[in-house]
C-alpha cells in the first residue's frame, strides 16, 4: 500500500485543506462583519459627517479628507476613553486610514435629503465635495462635552491643512504605519498620535 493511500490522494488533500481554509476565512469574516455592524453608532457617525460638513467645509474639504477628520474623531477617542465616536473600524488604503462603511453613512445622508455631493475634476481624477442641505437633520447635543471638544480641536487643527498633508500626517502615525494594505487598521496604535494630548 502507498503511503499516500492511508491518508488520500495529495491532491484531495490539499482540495479539502482549502475548502476548509476558505471556510474558516469565510466564517471569521462574517463575524469581524456582525461585530462592527453590532458596535456603529449610525446616530454619532452621521453627526459627526455633519459636523464637519458644516464645520470643516472649505476648499479642502473633500471625501478622502473627511476620511481623515472620522480618523482623527475615532482614533484619538479612542487613546482618550478607549472606545471610538462612531463605531466604525478603518481600513488600511493608499491614501490612509478608511473608515469601512463611510460611504454607507453619505448615502443614507444624502437619500435622506441632509447633504448634496458633487463630483469636481481635478487633474485627472474626480474629487467629491459636500455641502449640508438640511442643517435641521444636524444634532450636536448627541454628542458628550469631550466628543465635541475633540470635534472642535480637529476642525481648527485641520480646517485649512490640505489634503496631500493629512494624508502625509496619517502616513507617518503608528495606525497606518503597522497595518498592512487592505487590513484593518488596529486601534491599539491610537496612543502613538500625539495630536491634542
Amino acid at each position: 500500500m502507498k503511503q499516500w493511500q492511508k491518508w488520500g490522494h495529495p491532491k484531495n488533500r490539499a482540495r479539502t485543506t482549502l475548502l476548509f481554509h476558505t471556510s474558516l476565512w469565510y466564517h471569521i469574516i462574517n463575524i469581524v462583519v456582525e461585530t462592527i455592524e453590532s458596535k456603529l453608532d449610525e446616530r454619532a457617525y452621521k453627526n459627526a459627517v455633519l459636523y464637519f460638513i458644516k464645520y470643516c467645509n472649505n476648499k479642502y474639504l473633500h471625501a478622502t479628507k473627511l476620511n481623515k477628520l472620522l480618523y482623527y474623531l475615532d482614533f484619538v477617542y479612542f487613546r482618550d476613553h478607549k472606545k471610538t465616536v462612531t463605531g466604525d473600524v478603518y481600513i488600511h488604503q493608499g491614501y490612509g486610514p478608511v473608515p469601512s462603511r463611510v460611504d454607507e453613512i453619505l448615502s443614507k445622508l444624502q437619500t435622506d435629503g441632509a447633504i448634496d455631493t458633487e463630483a469636481i475634476p481635478n487633474n485627472d481624477l474626480e474629487m467629491i465635495n459636500f455641502s449640508l442641505k438640511d442643517g435641521s437633520q444636524f444634532d450636536e447635543s448627541i454628542f458628550s462635552a469631550d466628543q465635541k471638544k475633540l470635534l472642535k480641536q480637529i476642525c481648527d487643527e485641520f480646517g485649512n491643512w490640505p489634503t496631500e498633508k493629512i494624508v502625509a500626517q496619517t502616513h507617518l502615525e503608528a495606525p497606518w504605519f503597522y497595518s498592512k494594505p487592505y487590513e484593518i487598521v488596529d486601534y491599539a496604535y491610537a496612543q502613538d498620535i500625539d495630536f491634542f494630548r
